[in-house]
């Protein structure tokens, strides 16, 4: 064999060889490489939680009814469920509360002569300056009803001590009507002048105070808004003074 002909057996087994030799394989991108970049650019990942009866919440109203519109109706919009609170009204002031009483010591047995539980007797009276003055239109008051005369050296005493008490308890509603025997109304006027009365004043009573069969002078009345008389004083007793004070209060305590 020449030389020549090795030569070209040579390559030909090299071509040959060369030909059957796999190409290595193409390797895409590994993909832990790219978790690790990721990892170490964002930090570790945090867990997320999972849901729970905490995440989950009830529909609202809406959702469980929503809203049908008819066709060419307008939507309305839903009322809200918590309106804006409105300012409450304030409420109306109480009774205001009486005095302390003036005779807090009470004797038990005073007030209970002749009338009481009975009604008291309608009058028509003139007062010392002419007008008229009558009990009808003083209903829905606690009247003390006073019988007394200038002659009544007792009545003196006793009517300017309850003038105190009305001028201590009007505003709460007693109202006191001194009636007089007398029929002329100077000396009426003179002594409730000298005394600075307050009392509503009325000229002969004395028919009126028959009625009522008293033997004493002077006598009152406690008479309440529905016109029962509630306290029956005949005679003159400073002991009685308290008693008569607390049947005003309780009449006017149970005033509307």
């Amino acid at each position: 064999m020449s030389v020549q002909t090795c030569i070209k057996a040579q390559v030909i087994f090299a071509l040959a060889l060369a030909a059957c030799k796999p190409e290595p394989a193409i390797q895409g991108p590994d993909p832990t490489a790219k978790l690790d970049e990721t990892a170490s650019t964002t930090g570790p990942a945090v867990p997320q939680p999972e849901p729970g009866p905490q995440h989950i919440t009830d529909p609202s109203p809406d959702e469980l009814h929503p809203q049908v519109i008819a066709p060419g109706e307008p939507a309305t919009t839903p009322t809200p469920t918590n309106p804006t609170p409105t300012t409450a009204p304030k409420l109306a002031a109480g009774k205001e509360p009486l005095p302390a009483a003036l005779n807090p010591k009470v004797d038990a047995s005073c007030g209970n002569d002749p009338g009481v539980g009975t009604p008291a007797k309608p009058f028509a009276l003139k007062t010392p300056d002419g007008k008229d003055i009558n009990l009808a239109s003083h209903r829905g008051k606690v009247v003390l009803l006073n019988f007394w005369g200038t002659w009544c050296k007792p009545c003196l005493k006793e009517l300017p001590e309850f003038d105190r008490l009305y001028r201590r308890y009007r505003k709460h509603g007693m109202v006191l009507i001194a009636i007089a025997t007398d029929t002329e109304p100077e000396k009426v006027l003179e002594f409730a002048t000298e005394r600075k009365l307050a009392a509503k004043l009325a000229l002969g009573g004395e028919p009126l105070a028959e009625q009522y069969a008293s033997t004493s002078f002077p006598f009152s009345l406690v008479i309440d808004d529905k016109g029962q008389i509630r306290g029956s004083y005949r005679g003159y007793r400073p002991e009685c003074a308290g008693k008569l004070e607390l049947d005003l209060r309780t009449a006017l305590e149970r005033l509307p």
